[in-house]
């Protein structure tokens, strides 16, 4: 699977403070090595997940603050690894991330049976600790709309098993699938260091300060191909893995119920069909630049809801009636055309730019009731 996903599946979006507009350039990950070394090493990020070419026609119709925004993208997506984020806080910072890498490291290599091979460590430069695991130890792996949140499970399944200090410090946010995680041998801006690879044996001995000062220098990235983001080692299938992955896609499978578009009976109130923060784009005057942005996510979570065509275009023409600057009708018929367009119903995820503007619960999601039902996760360990 890793071939076809790298035939298909290869753009990815990448990210530099020194790039115009910072992101929102997907590009193929073989161009990737170009840019850093175009753009510097200065902060440059790339998507965690890689997308086929219909990210393209998504970035081609999708605007924010009228420029071109892959938020919100939903499609299917592949990634050759499944990343760990583990990230220090102060005053400890890097230490504990370290302690916690070792106990870390040792469950995957040791419990879990993963070979050496299939794991590769990163120092993040700054108070952190990335471990990737190469999912080629997972067997099968399709691309999937689904596998971040198979990804998020599998994440919590390691958190349950690892000390109960670890809960603040691995990060289970990082499910969105435009998610950046900085790219190896680029530097953090604040720290001065730079994103390094660690062998096992720096990881499970070196102590904080000593891995800070191998960060100052960029290091050879043998292992990895594209600037850090396909993998070159040859990996086989783990057994413990692969049911680990199966059990994580069937738990997923089963929380979304039999069918992902088994659509219920349509709400009785607009209001029934909305979160928060798509209630206050219900309810808000919208700036003539936001309109159309607006416009699909609202006429999109009707259609989610359950609402017909029909009774989605009277929606909108209700919410448009009350904006001061309303969209002309023939532009409002055009976005609820492309709310029905495709085949399944799509979705805005809670980290959408558009959406997060409007929520309530931005930095605080897990107080919201509905963003909860969409990611069960828990910190207790079993």
């Amino acid at each position: 699977m890793v071939g076809e996903g790298r035939r298909r599946f290869r753009y990815v979006d990448f990210a530099a403070a020194a790039q115009p507009g910072f992101r929102n350039h997907v590009v193929s990950v073989d161009e990737v090595p170009g840019l850093v070394a175009r753009y510097g090493a200065d902060e440059c990020y790339a998507s965690i997940f890689l997308f086929s070419d219909d990210v393209l026609l998504y970035l081609a119709e999708h605007r924010v603050e009228g420029r071109p925004s892959i938020a919100g993208y939903d499609g299917k997506v592949w990634s050759p690894f499944l990343p760990l984020d583990i990230d220090g806080h102060p005053p400890a910072g890097l230490a504990d991330a370290l302690d916690l890498g070792r106990h870390t490291y040792r469950l995957l290599t040791e419990k879990w049976e993963l070979p050496a091979a299939a794991l590769h460590i990163y120092f993040s430069g700054a108070k952190g600790v990335h471990l990737l695991i190469d999912i080629r130890t997972f067997g099968r792996v399709t691309p999937s709309k689904d596998l971040p949140r198979v990804y998020s499970r599998l994440r919590l399944d390691i958190l349950r098993q690892l000390p109960d200090t670890a809960l603040p410090l691995l990060d289970l946010s990082i499910g969105d699938k435009v998610r950046l995680l900085r790219l190896p041998n680029t530097r953090h801006r604040g720290s001065g260091c730079y994103k390094i690879a660690l062998t096992p044996e720096e990881l499970l001995h070196a102590p904080a300060a000593e891995i800070r000062a191998l960060a100052r220098a960029p290091r050879s990235l043998d292992r990895v191909t594209a600037a850090g983001l396909l993998p070159i080692d040859a990996v086989g299938s783990v057994p413990g893995m692969v049911e680990r992955f199966q059990r994580a896609r069937r738990a997923v499978r089963r929380a979304r119920g039999p069918h992902p578009y088994r659509l219920g009976q349509a709400p009785v109130t607009p209001e029934e069909a909305l979160c928060a923060a798509r209630r206050a784009m219900w309810q808000s005057q919208i700036a003539p630049g936001n309109r159309n942005n607006v416009a699909i996510r609202l006429a999109s979570a009707f259609r989610l809801s359950g609402c017909s065509r029909e009774r989605t275009g009277e929606l909108m023409e209700t919410w448009n009636g009350r904006q001061q600057q309303p969209l002309p009708g023939r532009e409002l018929g055009s976005v609820v055309h492309s709310a029905y367009a495709r085949p399944y119903p799509y979705t805005f995820s809670c980290h959408d730019e558009v959406v997060r503007a409007f929520c309530p619960y931005t930095e605080r999601l897990s107080e919201c009731g509905d963003y909860r039902e969409q990611h069960p996760r828990s910190g207790r360990r079993v």
